[in-house]
């Protein structure tokens, strides 16, 4: 026939496997992707637009397998309730001229996380927080409308590239479960054992209950997976890997390299053998990571000299003269501090608390410790020598952790901690002595 190929080639073109150029809905057949157990999955452009999607085929053998085929349309049904950012976008769902279900979804051009570990190894801490936090959107709103994913592991993750970093989606709702209505029955039938046994929970193995705990189970172990680059646990056989998921304690994440305890003990509760034992729900579980992974507060040491001018007590009436003196006293102490560059915290009429920062490894403060002390030797020897017999004057210094903020200057401010408590540290001692804590004691 004028104008189109010979009848021969068009019907080559749509046998078991469809051949580049067969049209499925609006789409052109491009290329293979992956021959699946039950189905075929392919690449193809829109026939107008030219838009790539993936499109997936039953295969012909199972055309009238009535398990597969509802199983198909239920993923069908299930992505389109499902508009979630982090999950695969359906697009169009129709049948083949010899009634063969197909499925036309967005394209994702990356690769599957399993791909990722293969090529990359484990992800970073920050890579893994990324993916498990839109995992966990895309699951927990899946959950919220009663569906569990009951097939979640790495090659059912896709990572896509962004200019920086990337994303990930959510694929193959093939074998999810819709939670029915109160006295209905599911799609599944009681007893039946569907997933992936690598990823699948207890409860999953035996072919009982199921709930939001049995994804946070799956989490788990592609958690540990991102982590370690390894699965919890391996065998040679279905049976084998089944027992451990049954029976075995999970790996420590240690026991494949250095990891905070925090984040082992989140692994440790997704991989619980009891439900009840688990996350109760995915904002739980990401909450518990967000704290793990977070970075640890930067502890902020500072060391503090404080300078203490009074009258001795035995003195009830304050001439003139002793007030020059402990003005005299208190310049000298100013002037002192000022030319070592110390900053002022606090400063009244009769005291002075001056401190600075010091590094954050122990054995790098101590040259600035020692330097406090010779300061502390100063200040009260300036002082002293300013304020003759009419004034007592006390010296101390500490070291501790202490709280910054910025002044107008976007300076450094001490603005908290324990350098500004003066009852812990900087009380009693003798007048014309300096009270060295514990921390410069031995400096």
């Amino acid at each position: 026939m004028a104008g189109g190929p010979p009848r021969e080639h068009a019907i080559s073109l749509y046998g078991d496997e469809l051949e580049p150029g067969a049209l499925v809905g609006d789409w052109v057949i491009e290329s293979r992707v992956h021959a699946g157990v039950t189905a075929w999955l392919y690449r193809a452009s829109h026939l107008s637009t030219r838009a790539p999607a993936a499109v997936k085929v039953v295969r012909a053998e199972f055309n009238h397998v009535t398990n597969v085929l509802r199983r198909f349309q239920q993923e069908a049904d299930t992505l389109r309730v499902l508009r979630h950012p982090h999950i695969v976008e359906v697009l169009e769902h129709g049948d083949l001229r010899d009634g063969r279900p197909w499925l036309a979804m967005e394209w994702l051009e990356g690769e599957s996380v399993d791909q990722w570990l293969t090529r990359r190894g484990p992800f970073s801490l920050a890579e893994t927080l990324t993916v498990m936090e839109e995992l966990g959107a895309a699951l927990h709103f899946a959950h919220g409308r009663g569906i569990l994913h009951r097939d979640l592991k790495a090659q059912n993750v896709m990572v896509i590239p962004r200019a920086e970093g990337f994303t990930v989606k959510l694929v193959d709702f093939g074998i999810a479960r819709v939670e029915p209505p109160e006295g209905l029955s599911g799609l599944t039938s009681g007893g039946a054992v569907l997933g992936t046994p690598v990823s699948m929970a207890p409860e999953q193995i035996r072919g009982q209950a199921m709930d939001a705990r049995t994804d946070l189970y799956a989490m788990g172990v592609l958690l540990y997976q991102l982590l370690t680059g390894s699965l919890p646990f391996e065998g040679t056989s279905v049976v084998e890997v089944e027992e451990q998921h049954l029976h075995a304690p999970p790996p420590h994440l240690d026991e494949r390299g250095h990891a905070p305890p925090a984040l082992d003990a989140v692994v440790q509760r997704c991989l619980a053998k009891a439900p009840g034992d688990r996350w109760p729900d995915v904002p739980a579980f990401l909450d518990a990571l967000r704290a793990a992974l977070a970075p640890a507060p930067d502890e902020t040491w500072a060391v503090a000299v404080y300078v203490d001018l009074r009258f001795p007590v035995a003195l009830d009436e304050h001439t003139d003269a002793d007030l020059d003196a402990r003005d005299a006293a208190l310049d000298a102490t100013l002037t002192e501090l000022e030319t070592r560059g110390w900053a002022l915290a606090m400063e009244s009429g009769n005291a002075v608390l001056a401190w600075r920062l010091l590094p954050p490894a122990a054995e790098a403060r101590v040259p600035t410790l020692v330097e406090a002390r010779h300061v502390a030797d100063a200040l009260l020897r300036q002082a002293c020598e300013a304020a003759g017999d009419s004034v007592e004057v006390r010296v101390y210094a500490h070291a501790a952790l202490c709280e910054l903020n910025t002044d107008a200057q976007g300076l450094p401010r001490l603005a908290g901690g324990e350098l500004l408590r003066l009852e812990s540290w900087a009380s009693g001692g003798t007048a014309g002595e300096i009270l060295l804590s514990d921390a410069l004691a031995s400096r």
